[in-house]
């Protein structure tokens, strides 16, 4: 469903005045201003007070707020029968166990504001939805071609693999090439990259770090883009020849599709693979833990929720998990090590040993051959449409 004139639903909680708009001014009232009685386009805190009107209505219908995510409410009834709603601004996505459940929701909406049925969800916020036997697929083929035509790619050749082995940028010591349509391009890969194609991540994540000054090899590289919980955590050490730094990512499955995935750089150094590999399992011990209260809140998620399980390829890194006295110097994997122990001892996440030839992350730290690239992108449930 979307919402029409989304923000004039928004009340006021405070005096708002403005000038009178040109051609509206009244005859001899030149000197007046009008005092805004509703929300209006174009104020600061619009969006605010149009979400704080979405949840008075929805909560006095009897929904949940989930608290991970404000943007997610849902009611269920003692059968575990009931829907859930997702709204991003004014597009709402809704869900039920039974089409009654979400008729019944759009009916309680369209009463409470101005809305347009949308019908069977087919495209949400660039993501094309398509039902398959065995289940849901989404998908940006769509995207991608808007993309490749806004940058005249359309005619690019297809690459085996994005980031192979043999690929070493180097920072741009000379005059920046195209500096603004470089990093509009990476903007508009980023956002494919965060909803359908973690297989990306990586060299969009290498790329991105040049978006201030790119030099003509960045621009060549950015042409080459075509029930149960478990994550994969992984770092490389020492994959940035200019500054020493290591790579960390993660990827967590949800019955065998990938909902989350990160590569990125971290914040702090390391002096080893050890180190580097524990900094990327507290990041996606935070992660775990956000998603578990996500779905905690979700009635017909099993209760109790069992520990996630977070697999990593280091011996060295899951002795130190279970350990439970930290007896290094550095700080700041002191404070890491506090928080995987209670995240473990609190049943939150269990960590495992998995050999890296498993591990489905190795292409989110590292530029690898096509094979091993093709290996992960089918185990994260990505297939050819």
């Amino acid at each position: 469903m979307d919402v029409k004139t989304t923000f004039l639903n928004g009340d006021l909680e405070e005096e708002v005045y403005m000038k009178q708009p040109e051609d509206f001014i009244m005859p001899g009232m030149e000197h007046k201003v009008c005092k805004l009685v509703k929300s209006l386009y174009g104020l600061k805190q619009a969006p605010k007070q149009w979400h704080q009107k979405f949840d008075e209505v929805v909560l006095s219908n009897g929904f949940m707020l989930n608290q991970a995510d404000k943007c997610l409410d849902s009611k269920f009834d003692t059968s575990d029968n009931g829907v859930i709603i997702c709204l991003y601004v004014d597009d709402m996505l809704i869900f039920g166990t039974n089409q009654n459940q979400v008729d019944r929701t759009k009916e309680f909406l369209s009463s409470s504001f101005s809305m347009k049925d949308m019908g069977e969800a087919e495209v949400i916020l660039g993501i094309r939805i398509k039902r398959e036997n065995k289940g849901i697929a989404i998908m940006q083929s769509h995207y991608i071609e808007k993309v490749l035509k806004k940058f005249n790619y359309v005619d690019c050749s297809p690459v085996s693999t994005l980031y192979g082995p043999s690929v070493k940028l180097m920072p741009n010591s000379g005059e920046a090439v195209s500096q603004l349509k470089y990093s509009t391009a990476i903007g508009c890969l980023m956002y494919l990259m965060t909803s359908t194609r973690p297989d990306i991540a990586f060299a969009i994540g290498k790329l991105s770090r040049s978006s201030s000054n790119p030099s003509a090899q960045h621009r060549q590289e950015i042409r080459q883009f075509p029930s149960v919980l478990e994550g994969y955590s992984d770092a490389s050490w020492i994959t940035n020849l200019e500054d020493h730094s290591s790579t960390s990512g993660w990827v967590y499955l949800l019955r065998g599709g990938a909902i989350s995935r990160a590569s990125k750089k971290p914040t702090c150094i390391t002096r080893s693979t050890m180190e580097s590999e524990f900094v990327a399992l507290a990041a996606v011990g935070k992660e775990a833990e956000w998603l578990r209260n996500l779905v905690h809140e979700i009635s017909f998620w099993p209760k109790p929720i069992s520990p996630i399980s977070i697999c990593c390829v280091s011996v060295a890194t899951l002795s130190k998990a279970y350990n439970q006295v930290y007896n290094g110097k550095s700080r700041h994997l002191g404070v890491r090590h506090n928080m995987i122990r209670e995240l473990i001892m609190n049943g939150v996440v269990s960590v495992e040993l998995l050999w890296s030839q498993q591990n489905l992350t190795d292409h989110l730290t590292k530029g690898l051959a096509m094979d091993l690239v093709h290996k992960s992108v089918i185990g994260m449930g990505l297939k050819s449409i």
